[in-house]
């Protein structure tokens, strides 16, 4: 107990975590300064954690193993038991044994998410079976592939019992911030301050071979500020000087005080700690472990059953590296390269052993990057190659150029696409062949993509098909601008680009690019209004090839998918869809996880289950956050816009399409506006607000009579918009659009266009006065929606057919539909609509009296109007003309004896008789 010796505080709130973590997912991270005592403390927990009962899994990354990815990983799953290893999917198990140094990952390599999502399962397996506890000490040495991992699990652990405990230096960046993850109430951190001078004396006294006096006793926490470890040090160069001479003044720097113990030690101890030190695990089987024994002695290293070094603390390796000459470090680097068994392990020791350019060493450096890139460890692979091109030769350019891209592109893989994009302008710069210039700008393209900025992608890649040359490059920038093309709205342009795709693809003889081609050009010309192409569709899935490495949503079965729901086969895009997200889990691939889930909302919101639409825009919109794809999650956040649109939440509707639209505005993805400009008429309407209706979807409407109507489903918007037209007196301007609408839904079979263009035109003829046409119009849109398959659409089209049957005094008939489209919206969660629907239902059955009472229809009239409702919005949301408006209004003024609104307003606000 001497270490933990005035800790009493962190000894209560470590019970107290570890009884938390029983029943709930608890994060606990031990704070301070170098020498603190955060390790003692951590170990202390640990050790109370495995005398409870808990599982440890635990990892104690250093400094010097920053560089060498996923070591704290495999530290941390090394004791998992290998039945859990072995129920996790195929890929997550083969991602396990690559991590773990057990299998060679062959050509194909898991990626970090992949490794991700198995640790995830391993873990909530594990804390099913018995409490849990992961401890890493000293999380800011982890390299960044173990945090991502850590990152991804301990964020979708939210329902599994289980305890963290992390241990981290003040001052110092880490990686993995758990209060950043989850939030105050599951995360806390506990600040470790200094000893009093009661606790230091404790302390040193267990430590030391005698007390210090308490001058001296003082002093020494003086100078350490209250630091045990540094207390330590000073103490023990106390009494040594004692032992030799007069006292010396106590160092300030615990490096300092390291290098002097290091100095005093045999020659033979200092090259065995230097040797351990620039090793990622140093064993007896290198190291000299006689040589190691006065540092044993000193407390500087500990050597275990197993042989393996390890320095008492992480600061210890540093400093017996850091004061190290250059010279030094070098000759145990080349010489640890010589023993070195693995490719990647001995391509470190080389690039840092190396002094001046030399061919040899850096392609084996380069060997060394690929077996780290094969085991998923893409930063590694980075850092390697980036080194690998310092030390190739000025005469062979060729070769840096190659590996400047390499190290690039990896850079991008691995996450930090900062670095990759300073590579490849340095590159530029530095003047490159045509086919070089060419790679390096598809990957600045590729880049600008990533970062949804669009412009810019779109203005790399075109610079870069003046400068390549082969078929395959060609294909990936053909590819690349028809995706940037898409998501400008330029639907044409993304399909010229997609047949050039495809041609070139099927020269380069690439399956997996022919394959992407062909499901881009099958959306593409569907989008222009081409109609589908079954057949390209079905030779895009029949030549997918699943190792290609792109962007899940080029995927075939991604295109696919969605083209489905485009078609209105919602269970087969379903079906498609979700495969497409099990298969992405499966691997943790979230980047594609997050444009799925988009695709499922906006199918859940057309199949009538808005709480699952809600459900499904809200987590794609934490994965889209989560992975940096400010894009996809303004895109999200109309979408979520859109479901509350339907389900009458106008706050929540307004706010998210605000908040998208400023993203939208940054970034210029179209895509995401007419998201925004579905979600506000949808809201608008149902609040009678016909002119707001309007203003949300005119420039959208603008383009389309400029540029005609294509495919009436990238228009989906159209309907609310030509309703919100007609309600305002606009009727001559709508009508060439609802016969555009109307005329391309029989064109091409598509049940939506037929129905919405059916229920518009019944508006239009109703706002001409031509009632029985109306009538008629209406029944055609009903009959579809057996097939369309889209229930709010049905009550939409209720709510109209009960209108015009009103206004032809077919009461029952229209009292009928009302209920049915009130019933319809009250099953969907659309509350707003189910309001309007009860309402208009109430007014069927009023019927007209004698005298100069108002009648129902009339008060309604002048309620809207007493509002400050203009004649045309009172129409939209009566379904009536604005002439019949103003009739009611000059009926109401005279009945009342009133000449103004302002009148109005007073008297209906006090009551006017009405009509029984």
């Amino acid at each position: 107990m001497g270490d933990v010796l005035g800790r009493e505080r962190e000894l209560a709130r470590r019970a107290q975590f570890l009884a938390e973590a029983r029943v709930g997912l608890r994060v606990l991270t031990l704070e301070g300064e170098a020498g603190i005592g955060k390790t003692t403390v951590w170990d202390a927990a640990v050790a109370d954690a495995r005398q409870a009962g808990f599982r440890v899994l635990s990892a104690r990354p250093a400094e010097t193993e920053a560089k060498l990815e996923l070591s704290a990983v495999a530290d941390l799953v090394e004791t998992v038991p290998p039945a859990v290893v072995a129920s996790l999917p195929a890929p997550q198990r083969h991602a396990v044994e690559v991590a773990l140094l057990r299998s060679d990952p062959g050509e194909d390599a898991p990626g970090a998410r992949t490794i991700a999502t198995a640790v995830r399962g391993i873990l909530e397996t594990l804390a099913a079976a018995g409490p849990l506890l992961v401890a890493v000490d000293d999380v800011q040495w982890l390299d960044r592939a173990s945090a991502t991992v850590l990152g991804f699990a301990l964020r979708r652990l939210g329902g599994t019992p289980g305890g963290w405990l992390l241990a981290r230096r003040a001052g110092l960046p880490t990686l993995l911030a758990p209060e950043r993850l989850l939030g105050n109430g599951v995360a806390d951190t506990l600040t470790l301050g200094p000893l009093d001078v009661q606790a230091m004396h404790g302390l040193l006294t267990a430590r030391l071979d005698r007390p210090l006096a308490r001058p001296a006793l003082v002093r020494v926490h003086q100078t350490a500020g209250g630091n045990p470890l540094y207390a330590l040090e000073i103490a023990r160069e106390l009494q040594r000087a004692d032992a030799v001479g007069p006292v010396l003044p106590a160092p300030a720097h615990l490096r300092d005080l390291v290098a002097r113990r290091v100095r005093s030690l045999p020659p033979a101890t200092r090259e065995a700690l230097l040797t351990a030190a620039a090793m990622p695990v140093p064993t007896t089987a290198v190291v000299d472990a006689e040589a190691l024994a006065p540092a044993e002695d000193e407390e500087i290293v500990t050597v275990g059953p197993d042989g393996q070094v390890t320095f008492r603390h992480p600061l210890y390796a540093s400093a017996v590296y850091g004061t190290a000459s250059l010279r030094r470090r070098r000759v145990v680097h080349a010489r640890l390269a010589s023993l070195a068994a693995d490719e990647e392990e001995r391509a470190q020791h080389l690039a840092a052993a190396t002094a001046t350019p030399e061919g040899a060493i850096a392609a084996r450096i380069e060997a060394g990057a690929a077996r780290a890139r094969r085991r998923g460890a893409w930063g590694a692979a980075a850092a390697l190659l980036e080194r690998a091109r310092e030390l190739t030769p000025d005469d062979d350019r060729g070769a840096a150029c190659r590996r400047g891209l390499a190290a690039a592109e990896h850079h991008a893989h691995a996450g930090d696409r900062v670095r990759a994009r300073e590579l490849l302008e340095a590159l530029d710069a530095g003047g490159l062949a045509p086919a070089v210039r060419a790679r390096a700008l598809v990957l600045l393209g590729q880049i600008a993509i990533n970062d949804d900025k669009f412009d810019e992608a779109r203005r790399v890649l075109a610079s870069a098909l003046e400068h390549a040359g082969d078929a395959r490059t060609l294909t990936e920038i053909e590819v690349g601008l028809a995706y940037v093309c898409a998501n400008q709205w330029d639907f044409a342009g993304a399909a010229a680009h997609s047949h050039r795709a495809l041609a070139l693809a099927e020269r380069a003889g690439v399956r997996g690019l022919v394959a992407i081609a062909l499901g881009f050009c099958a959306m593409y010309d569907f989008l222009c209004g081409g109609g589908a192409d079954r057949e390209k569709a079905e030779r895009a899935l029949a030549l997918e090839d699943p190792e290609l490495v792109m962007p899940g949503n080029w995927s075939p079965s991604t295109v696919v998918g969605a083209l489905a729901l485009y078609l209105g086969r919602y269970d087969e895009a379903r079906a498609r869809l979700r495969a497409v997200w099990e298969h992405a889990s499966a691997v943790g691939d979230e980047s594609d996880l997050a444009f799925v889930v988009l695709w499922l909302s906006w199918l859940e919101v057309r199949a009538g289950d808005l709480a699952e639409a809600g459900r499904l825009a809200r987590e794609g919109a934490a994965l889209a956050s989560l992975t940096g794809s400010t894009s996809i999650h303004a895109w999200l956040l109309a979408q979520q816009a859109l479901v509350h649109a339907h389900t009458g939440d106008a706050e929540a509707t307004r706010r998210l399409c605000e908040e998208s639209w400023v993203a939208v505005a940054h970034f210029g993805n179209a895509l995401s506006g007419i998201w925004i400009a579905a979600a506000n008429p949808v809201l608008e309407l149902s609040l009678g607000s016909a002119e707001a209706a309007w203003r949300a979807c005119e420039p959208l409407v603008r383009g389309l009579e400029r540029e005609g109507l294509g495919e009436p489903v990238v228009a989906f918007f159209l309907g609310d918009a030509l309703e919100a037209l007609i309600a305002i007196g606009e009727a001559e301007r709508a009508a060439p659009l609802v016969e555009a609408l109307s005329d391309r839904g029989r064109e091409l079979d598509r049940a939506w266009a037929i129905a919405v263009g059916a229920r518009c035109r019944a508006l239009l003829l109703a706002a001409r006065g031509d009632l029985d046409a109306a009538a008629e119009a209406v029944e055609r849109a009903l009959a579809e929606q057996p097939r369309l398959g889209m229930p709010f659409e049905h009550a939409r089209t209720l709510l109209v057919a009960g209108a015009i049957a009103r206004r032809r005094r077919r009461r029952s008939a229209a009292k009928a539909a009302f209920e049915r489209a009130e019933a319809l919206f009250a099953e969907l969660g659309a509350e707003l609509w189910r309001a309007r629907a009860a309402e208009e239902a109430g007014r069927v059955g009023l019927r007209r009296g004698a005298g100069d009472a108002v009648t129902a229809t009339e008060r309604r009239v002048a309620e809207l109007a007493a509002q400050g409702r203009t004649n045309r919005e009172i129409a939209g949301t009566l379904h009536m003309s604005p002439k019949t408006v103003e009739a009611h209004l000059a009926r109401v003024y005279r009945k009342l004896e009133i000449a103004s609104r302002a009148e109005l307003g007073a008297r209906m606000a006090v009551g006017a008789p009405v009509q029984t």
